[in-house]
């Protein structure tokens, strides 16, 4: 197939073939950067938690009243919720992984270490003897907390446990190629002598905030919230529902001066965290298909019109001996090279539109990577929308077609 004769064809109706190009562009600079938006978000979305999530629960709590003690409170009601059957494991504590809320803190190692920014910062979970229970988290080295190391943690008291668990990727990111066991480090926020010894490791599990430059650092430490917070509990496999449906009794046995906010299965939760991220994929993901399916249509219609106006054309061309697939190859030829030129303004636009959303809304810069995936897109959106006219155009008999001029 001649290119020539193609490109002097566009030179002398221009107006159609430029609004074609500029359509393929835009839609190839919006649909690069939706793909990419689209996608980072359904990663975030896949993120891991680190604990066993098909089988956990939290519920809300909060007492009223004056009538206990909150430290025996807190005990009473964890050893009837363990007494539960089904119930694994329970933690009392007042964030959750992806909850979107809790405490952070940046770690030292040495006496006056200043660490400013996100480096070192961590997040804290409180937990107590059956923080694997509860977590369905795996022990990489060391050791759990026991029950005489687990102390009690009322509104306003400082931190600082002489003891932590830390999550895999803080502690390789602590102590690089060595073992963390044994080592001293300081969560205090002050910057004193570091006086918290690391006792045991455990696998990945994801801050409180997904969207955090560090959200899988965590710390583990020995206390158990007194009258505040809740209770994260996981259940054997198949029991959870179950169990949902009867601890509000069983807490409301213990003590029925209190408060209980709401029994969340840890999908819920999850999907509460990502409910803006769903709803920016699909909008964007509907954005996408419909910019595809403007340009599909334009492509049809605009390859119908020359199909039209170029019947006397095409039946000269099957005259002198053209093939239905040398006419359907011109047609798929030319409308490649529209789209090429589209594709190659769509690069520059796409990268601009993108430096825009950076600096402006704080999106991550696209990868290159996205460019050729979005290139290939709008090329074979072009050749399937010009296929129908082309075949009609390559079934033009020579006869008729002669008879029309």
């Amino acid at each position: 197939m001649e290119i020539r004769p193609i490109l002097s064809s566009l030179r002398r109706n221009p107006v159609a073939a430029t609004l074609i190009a500029a359509q393929v562009a835009l839609t190839l600079a919006i649909l690069a950067n939706v793909l990419f938006i689209v996608t980072e978000r359904i990663r975030m979305m896949s993120v891991d938690s680190g604990i066993d999530e098909a089988n956990t629960f939290s519920i809300s709590n909060q007492f009223v009243g004056n009538g206990r003690d909150p430290v025996q409170a807190t005990d009473q009601d964890l050893a009837a919720i363990r007494a539960m059957p089904g119930v694994v494991g329970v933690n009392a504590g007042f964030s959750l992984p992806l909850a979107r809320s809790g405490w952070q803190t940046a770690v030292t190692l040495a006496a006056g270490e200043q660490i400013d920014g996100p480096e070192r910062a961590a997040a804290i979970y409180f937990v107590d003897e059956q923080l694997l229970e509860a977590f369905g988290t795996r022990l990489v080295e060391g050791r759990a907390f026991t029950a005489e190391e687990v102390m009690p943690h009322k509104r306003g008291d400082q931190m600082a446990p002489p003891v932590v668990v830390l999550g895999k990727p803080l502690a390789e990111r602590l102590f690089p190629g060595e073992s963390a066991v044994g080592r001293m480090i300081n969560i205090t926020g002050d910057r004193g002598e570091p006086a918290q010894r690391v006792i045991g490791v455990v696998e990945t599990v994801a801050t409180p905030w997904p969207r955090s430059v560090n959200p899988d650092r965590v710390i583990f430490a020995p206390y158990k919230p007194a009258g505040f917070g809740g209770y994260l509990v996981r259940t054997a496999p198949g029991e959870r529902d179950r169990v949902m449906k009867s601890i509000e009794e069983t807490l409301f046995k213990v003590d029925p001066n209190r408060i209980v906010n709401g029994v969340r299965a840890f999908e819920e939760t999850r999907r509460d965290t990502f409910r803006s991220d769903m709803a920016m994929a699909v909008l964007l993901a509907a954005i996408g298909i419909a910019l595809l399916a403007v340009t599909a249509f334009g492509i049809v219609g605009q390859a119908s019109f020359w199909v039209t106006q170029r019947t006397r054309q095409i039946g000269t061309r099957r005259a002198l001996g053209a093939r239905k697939t040398d006419i359907l190859r011109y047609f798929q030829t030319e409308n490649a090279l529209i789209v090429a030129i589209g594709i190659v303004i769509g690069t520059l636009l796409a990268l601009g539109v993108n430096a825009w959303l950076v600096k402006e809304l704080g999106f991550e810069r696209l990868p290159w990577t996205w460019l050729p995936v979005g290139a290939v897109l709008v090329l074979l959106l072009g050749q399937l929308a010009v296929l129908g006219p082309a075949l009609r155009a390559s079934r033009i008999a020579p006869a008729i077609a002669t008879r029309s001029a």
